[in-house]
């Protein structure tokens, strides 16, 4: 009777006893390795040419003149006043015209005949004038100038006589001689130093000493506050055909970058100018960033969910009192779950999170109990061992993932535009953030997330 007792005591205490199975040890994957993109930065660059072109306008002669004497035939000289060169900006390049005045001296003699003074006309010269003893002739002159980029970030400019109207044509009467075209000739000799003096100007800009300021602060990390420092890592760079507008060259920078975003700051061995490529049209920016939801934020709202909820098992009940994310194994979520009623105690539970890219949730697949817990339960309490507790389980770990995306994209593009420096400035337009994959580290779970959008430099 005593011994019946006896294991009538021991069944009731081991039926009283908790389910306690031993804590999973917790071990961490390496997360993915950073595969950064390579990606297209727009910089456009404005250059006012006011400085340059004022120094153009100084530095160039006010008045021209020349002749030409033989004894037989027509000799002339002449005299050309240029106004202020009025500058202008056409889309593919810099035109500007100059108005002008001229005066012409010529005379005639039909014959020569060789003596000792070097020869002489043989009979009296004629005379003629055109713009003397009254209004000069007017003259219309056009240049237009294109400007390219050479290998060496250098501009390279090349100016031509567009236009060279004579808008008083001088006819000479007296010996039926039309002057129009010598004038034009001999006029244009000396415009045409012009042409050399505007290319030196705008081929003054220091364009290297810009770029090379643009490249060593896009070296730098840019803060991204919880995100840690985003380095765009400058890969290649190309020049588009400058335009021009309003006394200012504008030209599109292509930069090729390789963005990655590190929690701590990494240390950087600049880069020089890397030799430039050729200019294709190109727009926008991808950011490979990790997004971190901790595993204490995502206990709350699963413990909210599951906290106080009643699971029919067979007839047992039991009541969840806590459940939460424990940590990791590997690659699956750790989860732990305390429970009461025809049985107390806790359950360790494994699975492994996934993502819906379309409706943007995460959610756990391969959902199971803990080795060791499974060993606990089928040695004492078989009925515990249930698909009940997994389906309910799987069922509350669905988290909404698309507010926690929209606050990220948000808070990232007001920390791409920023002042670089004082004299660049960047501005970033993050458009659309799509999930690649999910990791876990210690303490939470990361989100690798594409960020696509706009970035642009602008320098003063």
């Amino acid at each position: 009777m005593r011994l019946l007792f006896s294991v009538f005591v021991l069944f009731l205490l081991a039926a009283c006893k908790p389910i306690e199975p031993l804590a999973p040890n917790q071990r961490v994957l390496e997360k993915p390795i950073d595969n950064p993109i390579i990606s297209n930065v727009s910089i456009p660059i404005e250059i006012d040419l006011k400085k340059q072109l004022k120094q153009v306008e100084s530095s160039l002669p006010k008045t021209f003149d020349g002749k030409e004497e033989q004894c037989e035939g027509i000799s002339f000289a002449y005299k050309f006043v240029r106004e202020p060169i009025d500058f202008t900006f056409k889309t593919s390049e810099l035109y500007y015209e100059v108005d002008g005045k001229f005066e012409l001296k010529l005379n005639y003699c039909p014959k020569c005949h060789e003596l000792w003074d070097g020869g002489s006309c043989t009979v009296p010269r004629v005379y003629a004038s055109c713009g003397v003893g009254e209004p000069m002739r007017r003259v219309k002159v056009g240049y237009a100038t294109s400007v390219d980029i050479n290998n060496n970030y250098k501009f390279q400019a090349k100016t031509e006589l567009k236009k060279f109207e004579i808008l008083d044509p001088c006819k000479i009467t007296v010996f039926n001689y039309d002057a129009t075209s010598e004038v034009k000739k001999q006029v244009k000799k000396q415009l045409e130093k012009l042409e050399d003096e505007i290319d030196k100007q705008i081929e003054g800009v220091d364009l290297k000493a810009m770029i090379a300021d643009v490249w060593k602060e896009l070296q730098k990390p840019i803060a991204l506050d919880t995100y840690g420092f985003m380095y765009l890592f400058p890969k290649s760079m190309a020049f588009s055909q400058p335009t021009f507008s309003k006394d200012k060259v504008s030209i599109n920078l292509n930069l090729g970058v390789s963005p990655i975003v590190s929690t701590n700051t990494r240390e950087i061995k600049e880069t020089s100018l890397p030799k430039l490529e050729e200019y294709k049209k190109k727009k926008g920016f991808d950011l490979s960033i990790d997004i971190k939801a901790s595993y204490d934020s995502l206990s709350s709202i699963l413990n909210k969910q599951m906290k106080g909820k009643v699971l029919d098992l067979k007839g047992k009940k039991i009541i969840v009192t806590q459940l939460g994310i424990d940590g990791t194994q590997d690659n699956k979520m750790l989860f732990k779950m305390s429970f009461e009623g025809a049985k107390k105690g806790t359950l360790y539970l494994t699975g492994v999170p996934q993502i819906d890219t379309v409706k943007q949730v995460l959610f756990m697949d391969q959902l199971d109990f803990d080795l060791e817990t499974k060993s606990v339960l089928l040695k004492s309490a078989k009925w515990l061992f249930s698909d009940r507790i997994l389906s309910e389980i799987k069922k509350n770990a669905v988290f909404e993932m698309a507010p926690l995306l929209e606050d990220s994209r948000k808070m990232i593009s007001e920390q791409l535009s920023t002042n670089l420096n004082e004299d660049i400035s960047m501005k970033g337009t993050i458009d659309v953030i799509k999930i690649q994959t999910v990791y876990l580290s210690e303490r939470s779970i990361v989100v690798r997330t594409q960020l696509s959008g706009d970035l642009k430099l602008k320098m003063k």
